[in-house]
Formats: structure tokens, C-alpha cells, sequence
């Protein structure tokens, strides 16, 4: 599960990988916008889509709501993608990717719950994918990419977010269907993940 998140890094952080790796991406003039610390659900949130063979930062809301009375999906598991047809179209259609810094989980203890904050040792920015799609009025609605945790987040929680670096991030975005749904894997446990009570 992914709850609440950051992105701490400024969006030029985001735009060098892609000038770095000689990827032109276009840049949406509202991403100021977006949130930076302990980002919610149903918030704007900083996103990388692709159309027509274009990247384009841009800002999406957190969550997919497809009916006035259907829940808010802002995480979709990776299993039910695979599992479910309109989902797995979906998920072939309209891909996007999340830029992070961190995010949250909540490990209950006893009738307390603690809140841990997750990052990467070695990467100032890692990458969510995720589902999006329009709502009735033309905004974008992305609904997070989950799967079973890794030793590490097992120890707080039963789920993780997909986690991707920039080079699978990209990868995402362009390679076929049955690719991805295999590359969505928890977090590699050889790479680490430090793992923080947060303030």
C-alpha cells in the first residue's frame, strides 16, 4: 500500500534524468502546484505520461474515481491487474510514472499505529508506476501500482508500491504488456531500503 508520499526533489531534478538520458519531455506550466510533503490522496501530484511517443511532466490527481458512488482507488494491485481484463487493458493503454522522494506506512502496535517514512539509500528519486485515466471533465486520475512487500516492508506492512530508477521508469513507459506485469516486483532486498519512524 502507498498512503501518503513526498517528492522533496524540485521538478528540474526530474527534467535533468530525462536531458541527461537525451529524452525530450514536455513540461506542463501548472506542476508548481503540486504538493511536496506528505502528499494525500485526492491531491494534485507530480506525474510523466506519454502520448503520441511524447513525455510530458504534468500534474494528475491522486485517485480514480469511475462513478459518482464507486470508491477512490488510488492504489490498484498489481495481481488484479493480471488478473482482471479491464484492468489489464488499462494497464496496456495508460501507463504513467510517479517521482518520489519517499513515502509512508503505518505498522500497528498494540492500539497505536507508528508512521515509518521508506526511502532509498542511493537514490534521491525512485519512480511508482501507475494507471491514469480522464474523468468526465478532462483531469487525469492515476491510481498507484502495489505488490506484496519485500523483507523489508513486510516488517510494517502487507503491501509496497512498485518501486522503479530512472532506467526502468522509462522502460515502463514503452515496453510491452507482459513485460511489465513481470517486472512489477517488490523492491530488489539486495538494494536496501532504509526505513525511518517519521516525525
Amino acid at each position: 500500500m502507498c498512503g501518503r508520499f513526498e517528492n522533496k526533489r524540485i521538478n528540474k531534478d526530474v527534467i535533468d534524468l530525462f536531458i541527461q538520458s537525451k529524452i525530450i519531455i514536455e513540461i506542463d506550466s501548472s506542476i508548481d502546484q503540486v504538493g511536496r510533503e506528505d502528499i494525500r490522496p485526492t491531491q494534485k501530484i507530480l506525474s510523466i505520461i506519454r502520448k503520441e511517443n511524447n513525455y510530458i511532466l504534468t500534474k494528475v490527481n491522486w485517485g480514480i474515481k469511475f462513478s459518482k458512488d464507486s470508491p477512490l482507488i488510488f492504489n490498484s494491485r498489481i495481481e488484479t491487474i493480471k488478473e482482471k481484463k479491464f484492468w489489464n487493458n488499462l494497464f496496456d493503454r495508460n501507463r504513467c510514472i510517479v517521482p518520489m522522494t519517499g513515502f509512508y506506512e503505518w505498522k500497528v502496535q498494540g492500539t497505536s499505529k507508528i508512521k515509518y517514512r521508506v526511502y532509498l539509500p542511493d537514490q534521491d528519486i525512485f519512480f511508482v508506476p501507475a494507471l491514469y485515466e480522464s474523468d468526465k471533465g478532462n483531469n487525469i486520475c492515476a491510481s498507484l501500482i502495489t505488490t506484496v512487500p519485500n523483507k523489508f516492508i513486510s516488517q510494517i506492512h502487507h503491501r509496497m508500491p512498485v518501486i522503479f530508477d530512472f532506467q526502468q521508469a522509462v522502460k515502463f513507459m514503452t515496453d510491452d504488456v507482459q513485460n511489465n506485469l513481470q517486472n512489477c516486483q517488490p523492491y530488489d532486498n539486495k538494494k536496501g531500503m532504509t526505513i525511518e519512524i517519521a516525525d
